[in-house]
């Protein structure tokens, strides 16, 4: 595989025994599927050992905001995102695969803003819980009740318009 901001290749390194591509030209690493998860608590020794390593490479990124082609799914644009509902770190998903990129110190970052195990999933938690409680849903749940009484009309309008007699 080949770094998507580099076009190098990527090295593969083993950290606790799972299998990472990194960029040795800007840091950045590749995470297939759920991998993702096994460093992100900042407690985690997998963690650690990877930023250590990371650390290394740390070189400026010319342009963080391009949109990166999966180094797997080459033919795949990734998507942006955030990591969290926290809304601080974009990362780079990809549609196709689930793998993730992150760019250099995108992990050191997830660390600070996460340190203790558990922080993720309660930020996530409050997250959803003020996304339920926002009035956000109750617009969109008003505008597809609208959406829904049209479509209705308009097949009431149908079928009386179909089954009139021909004159």
């Amino acid at each position: 595989m080949k770094c998507p901001r580099t076009n190098e290749p990527l090295t593969i390194i083993k950290v606790g025994g799972i299998e990472l591509d990194v960029s040795k030209g800007c840091g950045g690493v590749w995470f297939d599927n759920f991998e993702l998860d096994k460093f992100t608590s900042a407690n985690s020794d997998h963690g650690k050992v990877l930023v250590k390593h990371l650390k290394q490479f740390h070189k400026p990124l010319s342009d963080e905001g391009t949109r990166l082609n999966c180094p797997k799914d080459t033919d795949v644009v990734m998507m942006r995102r955030f990591f969290s509902g926290k809304q601080q770190i974009e990362i780079d998903e990809c549609p196709a695969c689930g793998g993730i990129w992150l760019d250099v110190a995108e992990l050191d970052q997830i660390h600070e803003i996460f340190p203790r195990e558990g922080d993720y999933e309660s930020a996530q938690r409050n997250f959803v819980d003020n996304v339920i409680r926002s009035n956000k849903i109750s617009i969109h749940q008003n505008e597809y009740d609208i959406y829904i009484e049209k479509i209705n009309f308009v097949g009431k309008f149908l079928r009386f318009i179909t089954t009139r007699e021909s004159w």
